[in-house]
């Protein structure tokens, strides 16, 4: 009996150690979506239901000494995947509490020490630590972290450098350009790598607020929109979506009003040079599903809109919060009020100022009051015979749109341009 309880105990010893020998000597699982340089110990495998996240141009915060109280931002080629852990022979099933954070954690740095990676941080119970390796120019921050009860591991990697800008803009042109529904804006090309998913215009002004400003009212530009959605690249982030057309479109002329720094999933700009006026607002949505929206004020056919309809909007005359000077922006729509008037020598107008129903009755009243006065005065400063126009205030009393939503106040806040022989001939 001894002799057999002792020949059990040396089978069990060997099982163990050949159990580790195997996982020392056996080839380790290389990749699973991330770089070369990167490898797993064999208890790392694809977790079926997780797919790897790979971009360009990604962003990521890391511990970034052995406290885990400096912490550091990094920017380059961006990985993030969830990896599932199956526990080696003669390890414990993964569970609350019995050591499974550390056995992962041992088994990770064993693995990626031997690469040539560095630790910089652990946390106290081994369920997330960070990594750094510096081999052959490359400077790649690692994080890890872990649900052990589901035996659940999450890399997160970034490599700093990241692509190069690749998108070129053409200008607009001195002229409004033509084309059709199904082609893409000429000055807004795609992304490269894009494919479209669809077109279309529509006719209400564009909303181009800028998110924080404003008090949460839209500010609105334009008399229709044209629109263009796409499919982008797998690998494009927001980052790199908003960095790139930032770059972009500053380097032909425009003028970016949001973000000015960090990355959104929105961007605004302004075009307004070579007599053109041109809004345009990018959005990028999870997955690189892109929509471009535009807004070209100066190719509105202003003259056909106001002879037919003796009126016009002017959504693009711009004040502040309950004020009645005029902001710089406006200009170009002014100017393109002007030139209409000017080719209308014998035309009589009335600049009529209108509100929302925020605020008292004679508040509203003098604001409106205020407004058209500033249109007029900006005209007559700028070529227009003051006996030719005339100013007036509405307050609230003639909406357009409905006063409940805020899309609906943004519409009633406006100055039109009114013909006031057309509509008494009507």
């Amino acid at each position: 009996m001894k002799k057999d309880t002792a020949l059990r105990k040396i089978s069990v010893r060997t099982a163990a150690l050949c159990a580790g020998l195997w996982l020392v000597t056996s080839p380790l699982r290389a990749d699973l979506g991330f770089p070369d340089y990167v490898k797993f110990p064999p208890q790392i495998q694809i977790d079926p239901d997780q797919s790897i996240i790979h971009e360009d141009l990604g962003e990521a915060e890391f511990p970034a000494d052995a406290s885990g109280g400096q912490m550091a931002t990094k920017r380059g080629h961006h990985y993030v995947r969830w990896l599932a852990y199956k526990p080696a022979a003669g390890e414990p099933a993964p569970g609350y509490y019995n050591g499974t954070e550390e056995r992962i954690f041992k088994a990770m740095q064993a693995v990626f020490v031997r690469g040539g990676w560095q630790v910089v941080y652990v946390s106290e119970d081994k369920s997330s630590f960070s990594l750094r390796l510096k081999k052959d120019g490359a400077d790649v921050w690692a994080k890890v972290k872990m649900d052990a009860p589901q035996a659940q591991v999450n890399l997160e990697l970034i490599e700093i450098g990241g692509a190069a800008n690749k998108l070129t803009l053409a200008p607009p042109a001195a002229q409004p350009e033509k084309f059709g529904d199904a082609a893409d804006i000429p000055y807004l090309a795609p992304y490269p790598g894009s494919k479209r998913k669809g077109e279309g215009h529509g006719n209400d002004p564009l909303d181009v607020t800028e998110p924080g400003k404003s008090g949460g009212e839209p500010v609105l530009v334009g008399s229709g929109t044209l629109v263009r959605s796409y499919q982008g690249p797998s690998t494009l982030s927001a980052l790199q979506f908003m960095a790139d057309y930032r770059e972009a479109l500053t380097k032909a002329g425009w003028t970016v009003l949001y973000p000015t720094a960090s990355p959104t999933g929105i961007l605004i700009a302004h075009y307004t040079k070579n007599g053109r006026d041109v809004w345009a607002k990018l959005f990028y949505e999870y997955g690189a599903s892109l929509t471009y929206e535009v807004a070209d004020v100066g190719a509105e056919d202003w003259a056909a809109k106001f002879d037919k309809d003796c009126h016009l909007p002017l959504y693009g005359v711009f004040f502040d919060f309950n004020q009645s000077v005029l902001k710089p922006e406006s200009e170009p729509v002014l100017a393109k009020v002007a030139a209409l008037l000017k080719a209308r020598p014998t035309v009589h107008v009335e600049l009529q100022g209108h509100t929302d129903n925020v605020g008292g009755d004679d508040a509203n009243l003098k604001l409106s009051n205020a407004r058209a006065a500033a249109v007029r005065l900006w005209l007559t400063q700028h070529g227009l015979a003051a006996d030719r126009l005339t100013s007036k205030g509405f307050g609230k009393t003639q909406p357009v749109a409905d006063n409940g939503t805020p899309e609906g106040r943004a519409k009633n806040r406006r100055v039109e341009l009114v013909n006031p022989a057309c509509t008494a001939r009507r």
